[in-house]
């Protein structure tokens, strides 16, 4: 079995350990894999995108935790959901929930079985104590439907609305990566194929047009290119630099594409 951890804990701290020494412990035989614990601190709308850029790359039968969890101790709920594909495990803030626009959702749980449970539960540290055994259980065998109670609702983040005009389309940056590349919620199915064959698309962000390529390097050193990158979204970056840096260019931020 194998499940992967998504948090915004960071790697200098014991939480990570934490987690994967209490699933080593009821399921010692599980494969752990770190998606990122690199998401910004209590930011959901960045957990969300790396789980679900990385989700559909696991094979059937993955359980996926992530854990951006601000309202950690709060009224918030704890929850699973099972599809055709993998199971999923967090807080019911819609962290989960990009990771699921394409998934046929089977089931969905309140993780309110107790016996799951470390105890005492730390009302700060949900990932240790509820979200990690109850993923080591399921992964050791134990029935989903002892995860506790079913529900059929949950929390979603909305989907920024992409909206179409003659011969343009707007968008927003929904993630910026590491390297700078502002990456939108444009997706390349929303393209005319016989477009993306002529590569007559220049898209727009904070700064001068940059014309659609197939990789960073068919323009020069220092210049705009906009790509259909390995999520399958359009985004927008500078040959060797920057382009966040360079043009002010933040999370939900317009982009238009145009031809």
């Amino acid at each position: 079995m194998l499940i992967t951890l998504t948090t915004d804990f960071g790697t200098s701290d014991w939480f990570v350990g934490s987690m994967k020494g209490v699933i080593s412990g009821i399921a010692p035989a599980t494969r752990i894999i770190d998606i990122t614990h690199k998401v910004p601190p209590g930011d959901l709308v960045d957990g969300a995108f790396a789980l679900a850029a990385s989700a559909p790359y696991f094979p059937a039968g993955t359980i996926h935790i992530a854990v951006v969890d601000p309202g950690v101790g709060s009224a918030r709920r704890a929850i699973t959901l099972r599809t055709q594909r993998a199971i999923f495990i967090g807080p019911d803030n819609g962290v989960l929930s990009w990771a699921l626009r394409e998934e046929q959702i089977e089931e969905v749980r309140i993780l309110n079985n107790e016996n799951w449970f470390l105890k005492p539960v730390s009302h700060t540290f949900h990932g240790r104590d509820i979200f990690a055994p109850a993923a080591a259980h399921l992964a050791a065998g134990a029935r989903f439907d002892e995860a506790g109670d079913p529900t059929e609702d949950f929390v979603r983040l909305p989907w920024p609305e992409v909206t179409e005009g003659e011969n343009e389309m707007r968008g927003e940056v929904i993630y910026i990566d590491r390297f700078g590349n502002a990456i939108s919620n444009l997706p390349a199915s929303s393209f005319p194929p016989e477009l993306l064959a002529s590569s007559d698309i220049t898209a727009t962000c904070g700064g001068p047009p940059a014309p659609m390529r197939h990789c960073y390097t068919d323009v020069h050193p220092g210049k705009p290119v906009a790509i259909l990158g390995s999520s399958g979204l359009l985004e927008l970056a500078i040959n060797g630099d920057d382009f966040a840096e360079q043009n002010g260019i933040e999370v939900g931020a317009p982009v238009y594409a145009r031809w």
